[in-house]
């Protein structure tokens, strides 16, 4: 593996440095005391991981590595358990670690605009203190951030009540690979005034460019979960499972997850620490969710639309 840096690219970094200062752009030695990925400890390889503070930042060092045609990769959450950040010694990687903030909480209007690298569980904490909920929930809510759940367009377990993210997202701000700036932080819900570029963002899996800023949709807070882990053995029986209970239980069912056998087996059985709650010879399991704001009534109901069905 060559450490050799080109003219070029000395000049570059040089140009970076000028513009982030020292600590906003990490060396090949600090690139490399953090992982490949979170399930592979090889030294992670890149020419430099930059750290921008603010969306001018990022437009001025995106513009830079533009005119001397050197090619970024954003860098996320960094597990890359899919191999989206694979970087070699002459990349540049950019990391909005640093423009992690919530920016505000319109608790009136129920939005909060964060800054992109916010992890999801950050925006759902400060939802929550608001009493307020920002509904999109995935395993890896801790790494996640939110400007990585827009370019993936990220769906969750709560799909069938809230959508998937391009639901949840009300305006963003964005810069592309030359550093021309997108704003278009809307704030309304209802707008329909002109093109939605925003829809053109997210999912595009960072193509167009680079979200920096979001404007997101909050929701009350749910006052009462009814879960259930339900086992079947035809798939018909999941199908009409889903059409009964959306019938009964209408707008309060928030989650119908799907496991089939093999991977139920594989998460309840050693080394795996989980214990089979349900007997593992069933074809399919269903995990079941409401949410709802009746504290006296709400368990009753969801018990006796399973019980129905």
């Amino acid at each position: 593996m060559s450490t050799s840096v080109t003219a070029t690219q000395q000049a570059t970094l040089d140009a970076l440095i000028s513009t982030l200062g020292s600590d906003g752009v990490l060396p090949a030695s600090e690139v490399a005391q953090r992982q490949s990925s979170w399930i592979d400890p090889a030294p992670l390889q890149a020419l430099t991981l930059l750290r921008p503070r603010t969306t001018a930042e990022v437009a001025a060092a995106l513009a830079i590595c533009h005119a001397a045609h050197q090619p970024v990769i954003v860098y996320g959450g960094g597990t890359n358990l899919v191999r989206a950040t694979e970087s070699t010694p002459g990349d540049i990687l950019l990391s909005l670690e640093r423009m992690a903030g919530i920016i505000d909480i319109d608790a009136a209007n129920r939005t909060m605009t964060v800054q992109a690298g916010a992890p999801l569980q950050r925006v759902q904490e400060a939802a929550a203190a608001a009493d307020l909920f920002f509904p999109l929930d995935l395993a890896a809510r801790g790494s996640a951030t939110i400007g990585g759940c827009i370019a993936m367009n990220a769906g969750g377990v709560r799909v069938l009540r809230y959508g998937v993210m391009r639901e949840l997202v009300l305006g963003l701000e964005a810069v592309r690979a030359e550093g021309t700036v997108l704003a278009g932080l809307n704030h309304m819900l209802k707008n329909n005034a002109g093109y939605d570029l925003k829809q053109l963002f997210i999912g595009s899996e960072g193509t167009l460019g680079v979200v920096t800023q979001a404007v997101l949709r909050l929701f009350p807070a749910p006052r009462t979960t009814s879960t259930a882990l339900l086992g079947m053995d035809e798939f018909a029986q999941v199908v009409e499972l889903l059409h009964l209970l959306q019938r009964d239980l209408g707008g309060a069912l928030a989650t119908f997850e799907v496991m089939w056998n093999d991977y139920y087996r594989l998460t309840t059985t050693p080394p795996a620490p989980a214990r089979p709650p349900l007997s593992q010879e069933y074809a399919y399991y269903v995990l079941v969710e409401t949410l709802g704001g009746d504290e006296q009534n709400d368990r009753r109901h969801f018990e006796r639309a399973l019980d129905h069905a």
